[in-house]
């Protein structure tokens, strides 16, 4: 019996001090945000001091900051038919409207890609 618990003993040591090869751990790749700021292109319709940006498929209120001012004031240099609707393509930010007036989505513009008007030859004489 005494030989039975000496050899159960040793097991258990050899078994308990295996020295196993442990795989070392992978390093997990996390998936990347997609970029935030992309293109958008639509109408640019101002009604007083708000703006709205209407495309095909979405509809944003544009947040009026000193870009989207920006923009609002450089359409005096362009023949427009309407002069609270004009095609345009801007690179922005879309996030959740926090205010619960207005629309669902606000979109801060980054940049200024595009105007799809013609510029008044008028002003391009009186700049130079």
């Amino acid at each position: 019996m005494k030989k039975l618990i000496f050899i159960l003993g040793i097991l258990m040591v050899m078994v308990s001090c295996d020295n196993e090869q442990q795989a070392e751990p992978k390093p997990i790749a996390e998936p990347t945000a997609e970029d935030s700021i992309q293109n958008y292109q639509g109408t640019f319709i101002t009604v007083g001091r708000s703006a709205v940006l209407k495309g095909n498929q979405f509809v944003y209120e544009v947040k009026m900051d000193s870009m989207a001012e920006f923009l609002k004031d450089s359409f005096k240099n362009y023949e427009l038919i309407d002069s609270n609707l004009i095609p345009i393509e801007v690179k922005g930010k879309v996030t959740n409207n926090v205010r619960s007036t207005g629309y669902s989505q606000i979109i801060e513009i980054k940049e200024i890609v595009e105007i799809f008007a013609e510029k008044n030859i008028e002003n391009e004489e009186i700049e130079k």
